[in-house]
């Protein structure tokens, strides 16, 4: 009887024992997971990159030499055609085109794309509290079922840390700065037609024609938009 009571006393030791030490792990690893988050939040993530603005007055090349003369020869042919937009291009289009004047004023600079599979990323830097973040929208473009576009913005991460519940109001802030009139007014505003918040009717005129928006593939490096005549 004796011999039993001492092994049930030794049994139950070692369960609490046990429960304690694993109660003991999972703090440790909850501190250890907040602070690997919060650290996060400090770090440069990959697709950052500085930029400088570009205020010679000059149009972008890339708009004028390329996308124009392109969407204007092949939407003559009134057939569905397809664009590339390069990430290099469209970032040249940023750097010249979007009043930093005005990001700068809502708090933010260093704007850029990048494209990835399925995605594109729209990095920029923006002060809070007197702490330097590197705020990341990732954005997963489509068409819905009635030809309205969206830019459904599937997460926000700062530094290397993800933010959420915060995609939509991050997005809209960053997104009505980018928005701002191009310094050429008679230049489509690509950057808007992209970056837009919400629903959007994929429609924009062309020298008295129309282009619908009716597909988009992103790949590394590059977006490709198919276009249909109206």
């Amino acid at each position: 009887m004796e011999k039993k009571l001492n092994y049930e006393k030794i049994k139950q030791s070692i369960k609490t024992s046990q429960g304690r030490n694993a109660g003991i792990l999972l703090v440790v690893l909850i501190i250890f997971m907040c602070a690997y988050w919060f650290a996060g939040l400090f770090s440069t993530p990959g697709n950052f990159r500085a930029v400088k603005p570009i205020t010679d007055g000059q149009v972008s090349q890339y708009l004028t030499n390329y996308i124009l003369p392109e969407l204007n020869n092949k939407s003559q042919y009134g057939q569905p055609f397809d664009m590339v937009f390069s990430e290099q291009g469209i970032n040249d289009i940023i750097a010249r085109q979007v009043d930093f004047n005005s990001l700068q004023r809502s708090g933010l600079s260093d704007l850029s794309v990048t494209f990835k599979h399925n995605r594109i990323l729209l990095t920029g830097r923006t002060v809070y509290r007197g702490f330097n973040f590197i705020v990341t929208i990732v954005l997963k473009p489509y068409i819905n079922r009635e030809g309205s576009l969206y830019f459904g913005a599937a997460k926000v991460e700062v530094g290397e840390s993800r933010i959420p519940f915060a995609a939509e109001a991050i997005k809209r802030k960053i997104v009505y700065s980018l928005a701002v009139p191009s310094s050429d007014s008679n230049t489509p505003n690509f950057t808007k037609m992209l970056f837009n918040s919400g629903k959007i009717e994929p429609v924009f005129s062309l020298n008295k024609q129309k282009l619908r928006i009716k597909e988009f593939t992103v790949q590394n490096k590059q977006l490709t938009i198919q276009f249909q005549p109206e």
